[in-house]
């Protein structure tokens, strides 16, 4: 997460290895010309909130403070817990009940980021860090059904000053494989001994194509008729300024669910074979879509040195026999 003072600019080069093939090669993480804004009511400056629904009648545009233009977004008075307030977005394509959706294109090829302004007012009551405030997407598929995931949860503890307006954007996001509707959600809270009004400006919903060095890598996985089209799919994990790995994202699709018991074993070796962690051992298989985690530690929580990493399935039909072994190199990688 980042909080961003108003007019700092930031370019990062990330230098990293290619899964099985050993290429080095920098790039820069920003590509503003090939970005797409999704279009919601980003700046309120109708004097109301068309395009947005909110939880409460405590949330209301007002002009009072304002980022840019005569309106912002106002959270009356937020409650000490999530979501007492909360702003959804409420526009793009309607579903049979009625609620509108944002459709997004082609979750394989594109990554999302999503920011706003906030601007927190000081009343007199409770300090800076006790104000949280969250953006983050809500992911539907094509039925509207929602998504077990959500991405972003970028939150503002790191704001560093009352009466001022901060920018919060999240990192780079990637949408389940099979989303294609989102909401942008915005909320508040803040510790009971705080009474700060919150406002929010000019909300960004950008969707962009994959960088190279986030593309899902293809890798044929275990299925209960062994078609080819299953895959999984690994995220490069890149190393944090205190060379910390992030998470590196594992998904698993399938066009259905497996008929017969199938069990997963999900493994981490280093690049001499060895046993470095163990995501999931034994679990059942049972429905068309998965997502683990690998937050680049070892079985010991310690952090993993920057290389060449080997993540194995095993999958097992329980019923045949069957096993089937894929992997896949990683990378850990350093910023320059």
């Amino acid at each position: 997460m980042t909080s961003i003072p108003m007019d700092e600019k930031k370019d990062k080069k990330i230098k990293f290895i290619a899964a099985g093939v050993i290429a080095s090669f920098a790039l820069f993480v920003s590509s503003a010309s090939a970005a797409n804004l999704i279009t919601i009511n980003q700046g309120f400056d109708d004097g109301a909130l068309i395009g947005w629904s909110a939880n409460s009648t405590s949330i209301s545009a007002s002009s009072e403070k304002s980022y840019s233009l005569s309106y912002s977004c106002k959270f009356k008075d937020p409650t000490s817990a999530f979501p007492g307030r909360e702003l959804e977005s409420n526009q793009g394509s309607i579903s049979s009940d009625g609620k509108y959706y944002i459709k997004i294109s082609s979750p394989d090829a594109n990554a999302f980021t999503l920011s706003a302004w906030f601007h927190v007012v000081n009343e007199g009551k409770g300090v800076i860090t006790d104000s949280y405030l969250r953006i983050y997407v809500k992911w539907y598929d094509a039925a509207y059904n929602k998504l077990d995931e959500e991405s972003g949860y970028t939150t503002g503890e790191h704001i560093a000053n009352f009466d001022s307006w901060y920018q919060i954007e999240t990192p780079l996001i990637d949408a389940p494989a099979n989303a294609v509707y989102a909401k942008v959600a915005i909320d508040c809270k803040e510790t009971p001994n705080n009474n700060n009004d919150i406002y929010v400006d000019d909300v960004k919903f950008v969707s962009s194509p994959m960088p190279e060095y986030l593309k899902r890598i293809g890798l044929k996985i275990f299925g209960v008729e062994h078609e080819t089209d299953k895959e999984i799919r690994v995220f490069f994990p890149l190393s944090t300024p205190a060379n910390k790995p992030k998470k590196c994202k594992i998904v698993f699709n399938m066009t259905s669910a497996p008929v017969t018991e199938v069990r997963v074993n999900l493994l981490v070796y280093d690049i001499k074979g060895r046993l470095v962690d163990t995501i999931v051992r034994g679990e059942e298989f049972t429905s068309r879509h998965y997502a683990y985690v690998w937050d680049g530690r070892d079985v010991n929580q310690q952090y993993l040195p920057c290389g060449m990493y080997i993540v194995s399935l095993e999958a097992a039909d329980q019923e045949t026999g069957n096993v089937i072994r894929e992997q896949k190199v990683v990378a850990i990688g350093r910023k320059l």
